[in-house]
């Protein structure tokens, strides 16, 4: 198997990635022919969102969002892709339970038409595990993630969850964070400071979210963040700046 070329998420820039949330095939086009013209780095195909009023089955999701990223890729199959199945319990808009959850990776992988996937950390197990390696040996870029809409815990946990990440072999890491305070916001900066040395050649997404994290997302590159996410209409988490303030201050 031809391998693809090396992922889209890397350390030497901070890209930017604008989440394409739907809810129909007609709308998801349209956001992803914006990002196409507003030439962003790469796109999240956000399922979660699409599925949140689809009215159709859980059963029907898989084969529904593997028809739904062809669609996507016959159309626009330049641009980089991100797949995200974001859970409930980490800010996603539409519930699927843990078997479904692999096997929508599963599918994604087999389908091979994304340069890479979300694999949220507390979802992970062995299985996912393996899927992962398969999308290693197929060239697709795994971001491994946890998001606390909540609160930012310390830095010493935020250690040991990126510690995780790295031990299961994940190629990108990525945190999102809901401040209460100034100091919240100053803390993950700081993270985001320790990750990049300590992890040099791992590329890292780092955010506060909200109003109150929203410079993370416009300066966190000062301190080694590789990607933000910034938004063409509608956001898919609080704080997302939009792409063209983004470009000027990137």
């Amino acid at each position: 198997m031809k391998l693809k070329p090396q992922g889209p998420i890397q350390g030497e820039r901070c890209a930017i990635c604008v989440p394409i949330v739907g809810p129909s095939m007609e709308d998801i086009l349209s956001q992803v022919q914006e990002a196409v013209q507003a030439k962003v780095d790469l796109i999240e195909l956000r399922p979660d969102m699409w599925m949140k009023d689809s009215h159709i089955s859980e059963e029907e999701y898989i084969p529904t969002i593997v028809n739904l990223v062809e669609e996507v890729h016959s159309k626009y199959e330049k641009i980089p892709v991100l797949f995200t199945w974001r859970t409930i319990g980490e800010g996603g808009e539409t519930p699927l339970c843990s078997d479904n959850y692999i096997k929508l990776l599963q599918a994604i992988v087999d389908q091979d038409l994304v340069q890479a996937i979300d694999v949220e950390l507390f979802a992970y197990t062995e299985e996912i595990g393996s899927i992962m390696k398969e999308a290693h040996h197929q060239g697709i870029q795994t971001v491994m993630s946890y998001h606390n809409f909540h609160s930012t815990p310390d830095i010493e946990t935020l250690h040991v969850y990126a510690e995780r990440m790295v031990s299961v072999d994940a190629q990108v890491i990525k945190f999102a964070l809901m401040p209460t305070t100034n100091d919240d916001v100053l803390s993950v900066l700081q993270f985001t400071k320790e990750l990049t040395e300590r992890y040099p050649q791992l590329p890292r997404i780092t955010m506060s979210m909200g109003q109150l994290g929203q410079m993370t997302r416009t300066c966190g590159h000062v301190f080694g963040n590789c990607l933000t996410f910034g938004t063409l209409g509608q956001a898919s988490a609080p704080g997302q700046v939009e792409v063209a303030v983004l470009q000027q201050l990137l």
